[in-house]
């Protein structure tokens, strides 16, 4: 057989046309960076460009030899989806009932300390992204905003309360008092820190609340001057 020989054309003007696909810009640099996340590795990677690291560490990281953060990691990882073959997929519905209240699915957000050293809107993006999501939000005894304020700018979520209980139970109790007055309708207990764990990441960084200004901190903050004004110039 004779070998074939593949014939060349160069395509026109309108067949050039209907392959172009330009993407609307987006001139908000937060929504850009959102639209180019596709999962949740993603969106750290952002934070870690975007932050210092004494912060992100913090954010990041775990106690000691952080193993106890890899095994739940890896215990996440191994959860799998069990698709059911054959079935109505015109209608989802992933609400569960929690603690007498229906949430639009089975997760919630975590109490996080010190929420706005990361990201300056902190609990108030936390607490109305939960809300509208339909989930719960739960706040930190160590939050960078009240209860009262959380509960103002989320009146209509669902707001937790997460409670450290300190040697001073008169004032433990009180913030107990006060999330039940503000609205917030479950207490989470949290019991595992009698002794506060052993930082590693934070300690050779010289994590410091609020962060320091020093020598290494400025060097490490000066590719991420939005960071610092954020942090230096809001409430």
């Amino acid at each position: 057989m004779g070998q074939l020989k593949v014939k060349r054309r160069f395509p026109g003007v309108k067949e050039l046309a209907g392959l172009m696909r330009f993407r609307k810009p987006i001139f908000n640099g937060r929504k850009r960076r959102l639209s180019r996340a596709l999962t949740i590795y993603d969106l750290r990677d952002i934070a870690k460009r975007r932050t210092p690291k004494a912060p992100f560490d913090y954010t990041d990281g775990g106690a000691d030899s952080e193993s106890s953060l890899t095994r739940a990691r890896s215990t996440f990882e191994r959860v799998e989806f069990q698709p059911r073959i054959l079935r109505d997929v015109s209608v989802v519905d992933t609400s569960v009932k929690m603690l007498g209240q229906t949430m639009s699915m089975p997760i919630g957000i975590a109490p996080t300390g010190f929420t706005r050293m990361m990201q300056t809107e902190g609990e108030y993006a936390g607490a109305t992204a939960a809300r509208d999501a339909g989930i719960p939000y739960t706040l930190s005894t160590m939050g960078t905003r009240s209860i009262e304020d959380v509960a103002r700018i989320a009146p209509d979520g669902r707001n937790w309360f997460q409670l450290y209980m300190w040697k001073d139970r008169d004032r433990s109790m009180a913030l107990v008092d006060r999330a039940k007055a503000a609205g917030f309708d479950t207490l989470v207990l949290t019991v595992d820190v009698p002794v506060a764990g052993a930082r590693l990441r934070d300690v050779r960084n010289g994590m410091t609340i609020p962060p320091s200004l020093t020598s290494k901190t400025i060097l490490n903050a000066l590719p991420r001057p939005a960071w610092w004004l954020n942090f230096l110039t809001t409430d």
